[in-house]
């Protein structure tokens, strides 16, 4: 059993200096502040954090052994996250994960009742590998919130967008005049797309795709490709503008009904028992009584 001791200690403080790591602030990374300032890069690069935050370090160790490994690009973009982070969030929790039982076997050691070695053994490795993809998870769940808010955001700037085309304004006029009357986070990643297209010399419909193509989000592609016909061949799009825009109103409503029939088919089961147990209420006494 001391053997199952040592390894216990060893894998919880191995957790606790991950998680330590993780808490502590690390220090600005120049890699990730110089691509922030080109505008004409499309997508993030992992940030070279060295060795301020051992998590990261490990977690660029991972990729580099293990780029197989799915990692989730678009969502992470869409959240605001870099990829090194992430990679290392996952390296924590993992970590985390494969101390736990051997702590709690080595406590059990301690007080004299031992397990089987399958036993821990197998917990180890669920537990380690569920939390280390439990990240997969909730990112791929939060993306899915964000790229819902986002199309609804969408919604109104496309209306927006075939306002100001309606009043005369040009292609390129009509997509920043639009990203600048309406508010939100949505609004605020168009408008810096539009912003980069700008300072790079490209046409606003090439940083409209290209943030579609970060983001993954095909209405927003759409969009561009529509405003690309407008501006270079100069055709009509007010009547595609609208229509896309019923179309994409027409997408989210069907999606809510079904979202909310789907929460209401959840709530049958819950109230049904509910139910049950009121009935078992009412007669229990009589029941009781009967053969009491």
């Amino acid at each position: 059993m001391s053997l199952w001791v040592i390894t216990a200690g060893l894998l919880v403080g191995l957790g606790c200096w991950l998680a330590a790591s993780e808490l502590i602030p690390a220090g600005p990374s120049l890699s990730g502040a110089l691509e922030r300032l080109d505008a004409s890069r499309g997508s993030p690069v992992l940030e070279d954090t060295g060795f301020t935050r051992p998590s990261a370090y490990l977690a660029r160790k991972l990729s580099a052994a293990a780029p197989w490994l799915p990692v989730p690009g678009a969502d992470l973009r869409l959240l605001g996250q870099d990829e090194a982070g992430w990679l290392a969030t996952k390296v924590s929790y993992g970590a985390l994960g494969l101390a736990l039982v051997p702590a709690l076997a080595g406590l059990l050691a301690l007080g004299g009742r031992s397990l089987p070695w399958p036993i821990p053994a197998g917990g180890t490795l669920a537990l380690g590998s569920a939390m280390f993809f439990a990240p997969d998870l909730v990112t791929r769940a939060n993306a899915a919130e964000k790229r819902a808010d986002f199309r609804y955001a969408l919604t109104s700037y496309l209306d927006l967008v075939a306002l100001e085309r309606g009043a005369g304004a040009a292609p390129t006029e009509a997509l920043e005049a639009a990203a600048e009357v309406g508010g939100g986070w949505a609004f605020e990643r168009i408008g810096a797309a539009l912003d980069q297209a700008r300072k790079a010399s490209r046409p606003p419909w090439e940083g409209l795709a290209m943030l579609a193509e970060q983001v993954g989000i095909a209405e927003l592609a759409d969009l561009a490709e529509i405003a690309g016909v407008a501006g270079e061949e100069g055709a009509r799009i007010l009547d595609t503008l609208h229509a896309r825009s019923e179309s994409m109103r027409a997408e989210a409503l069907a999606a809510s009904k079904a979202q909310a029939s789907a929460r209401s088919t959840t709530m049958v089961l819950p109230i049904a028992m509910l139910a049950a147990g009121f009935l078992v209420l009412l007669i229990f006494p009589d029941f009781y009584r009967l053969f009491g």
